[in-house]
């Protein structure tokens, strides 16, 4: 008889592409987890027969093994795992910056001059934007909002107006916003787009989930010394229910993963096994 444990911990959870000789391509794994719960659930309905009010029998209607784990580090690869989406690695895309602001200073339409005929400032991340930054401004003070014109070196926008000039200083690209002069002074808030090196998951219409081959193992410490260990590997699984990124003020920040066993229709009926080891010293 297989001697009794107490599980002392998470342990760690892989999940690879399913594939028929069990070596399919690693997807995640979870070596952080916070909690990781495995449902085997037995469905049974009733039969009555005659007058009685027990049941003469019961019908086992379905099986399920349902798995849920939550890591205290995000990964990607989670969101690739639930939606069906691939991961692209390293690819040049753009994000936003949100929020940049700055103090509208005297300057001039013109680089090569100082006529103070404009207000200008600079923008921070000038050297990299995406598609001409698609940028968004408004006045700090009052909320309102600006309208980008095209760039002119011969007359100031209006006050409800701004442009967007960007030069080589040197080997360097810049940009700078300008402005009325009647906004000296001014706080300006804007967002907009700049070119990054990402990794990235294109979530798409028509993807889905695609089954994985899931693996959990943990090794905890007994009171005698030993190191008793416990694995659970189900062959075939599916993402199911959401995806849920857990984001809070002054919280660190979890996410969580959903599957749910599906038949693999292997040749000796098999979904999976739990393994039960010892050893004396952690694997």
């Amino acid at each position: 008889m297989s001697k009794k444990m107490i599980i002392k911990g998470v342990g760690q959870f892989l999940a690879k592409r399913a594939s028929k000789d069990g070596n399919g391509v690693e997807v995640i794994t979870l070596g952080n987890m916070q909690d990781l719960k495995i449902d085997m659930n037995v469905e049974m309905e009733d039969i009555f027969g005659g007058d009685g009010l027990f049941a003469i029998d019961t019908l086992v209607k379905s099986k399920s093994i349902e798995i849920t784990a939550t890591d205290a580090k995000f990964d990607l690869a989670a969101l690739e795992l639930m939606m069906g989406s691939k991961l692209q690695e390293q690819k040049s895309d753009y994000v936003y910056v949100l929020g940049e602001q700055k103090a509208v200073t005297a300057g001039s339409l013109s680089r090569t001059a100082s006529t103070g005929d404009a207000g200008v400032c600079e923008v921070e991340f000038g050297d990299k934007l995406f598609n001409g930054g698609g940028f968004a401004v408004r006045l700090k003070n009052s909320n309102r909002l600006l309208k980008q014109v095209k760039l002119s070196t011969s007359a100031a926008p209006q006050a409800d107006e701004f442009m967007v000039d960007t030069f080589k200083d040197g080997s360097e690209d810049k940009t700078r916003l300008i402005f009325s002069p009647a906004l000296l002074n001014e706080d300006v808030v804007f967002n907009y787009q700049r070119i990054e090196t990402v990794d990235v998951v294109d979530i798409l219409m028509d993807e889905v989930p695609f089954p994985v081959h899931v693996v959990h193992h943990g090794s905890f410490l007994q009171k005698d010394g030993t190191y008793a260990g416990i694995e659970t590997e189900l062959f075939s699984c599916m993402a199911k229910g959401s995806f849920s990124i857990d984001a809070a003020r002054s919280t660190a920040s979890t996410s969580a993963i959903s599957l749910s066993v599906i038949d693999p229709e292997r040749a000796d009926g098999k979904l999976g096994s739990v393994k039960r080891f010892v050893s004396n010293k952690k694997v």
